[in-house]
């Protein structure tokens, strides 16, 4: 049961490292209420006990795996995956959550893999960063197919599936501004073509070495992101916070430069960063 009058966060735009920097936000304590008794010649007040914040002495999330989710759109099964914070069960309060969507060839488990749970439990921890909610799904076959609406496209799964299971099962700000989406590689291109098509959706969109096809005959330009970076109306209103990242000689860096180059020019904020090769 979630608490459906738990007061919001101001959202914070985080990027996830081993060693978490971010100021923690001091959570407010309630006030003593003061109560007087006249009766007696000397009356003493007396202070109810201070209330104190759900305690939480667990260091460590949760990852649930949901082994079976029909795509009635894909025709598969896309299971996927949902950390949760420490004393997620206990407290039913709202959490924003980040939809991460993993490379071609890999599975829902890459984002494991490559650490994020760990960052993520240390941030925490340290209260560099607040409670959150990470989906990592499997994309499928019909992730790696250049198919969009109103054809069968992962899009639809995103968007008419597996939201609406996660927030009926989960305890979700169904918000824009408590919704982000990420991904690598291919993952990085679904985020990026979903998130900048649905601002109404996602506020935030990242992407690791994200691949962005130049060739509108392979993605057509309604669902490119060069080129809805490039030709949006409405895109430099959207208010979305948008992230790259790239290796200096990672092959799609130049893809990821095209992207950034083209939103600066038309004054839509982005952070790119270009990290030193690993050796």
């Amino acid at each position: 049961a979630c608490d459906p009058m738990a007061p919001q966060v101001t959202p914070v735009d985080v990027i996830i490292s081993p060693v978490p920097s971010a100021t923690a936000t001091v959570r407010p304590t309630s006030t003593p209420i003061v109560a007087t008794r006249t009766p007696l010649p000397t009356p003493t007040s007396a202070a109810p006990p201070t209330a104190t914040p759900f305690p939480c002495d667990v260091d460590e999330g949760e990852v649930i795996a949901f082994d079976q989710f029909r795509s009635e759109t894909a025709g598969e099964n896309l299971r996927y995956r949902v950390y949760v914070p420490p004393c997620y069960f206990q407290t039913q309060a709202r959490y924003p959550y980040v939809i991460l969507l993993h490379g071609l060839s890999f599975r829902e488990q890459q984002w494991e893999d490559i650490g994020v749970v760990d960052a993520l439990d240390q941030g925490i921890r340290l209260g560099a960063l607040p409670p959150m909610v990470l989906v990592m799904p499997y994309m499928g076959q019909i992730g790696t197919f250049n198919q969009f609406p109103p054809d069968r496209s992962y899009e639809t799964v995103v968007l008419e599936e597996l939201l609406p299971a996660l927030e009926a099962n989960f305890c979700l700000w169904e918000d824009r501004d408590y919704r982000g989406i990420g991904g690598i590689s291919r993952g990085g291109f679904w985020a990026y073509s979903i998130g900048f098509r649905h601002p109404d959706i996602f506020s935030r969109i990242g992407a690791h070495s994200g691949a962005f096809p130049t060739d509108l005959n392979v993605v057509p330009a309604a669902f490119n992101p060069l080129q809805i970076a490039q030709d949006s109306s409405f895109l430099p209103e959207a208010n979305l916070r948008l992230y790259l990242d790239n290796a200096v000689s990672d092959p799609v860096g130049l893809e990821q430069q095209v992207l950034s180059n083209r939103l600066r020019g038309r004054s839509v904020e982005i952070i790119h960063v270009e990290a030193p090769d690993k050796g």
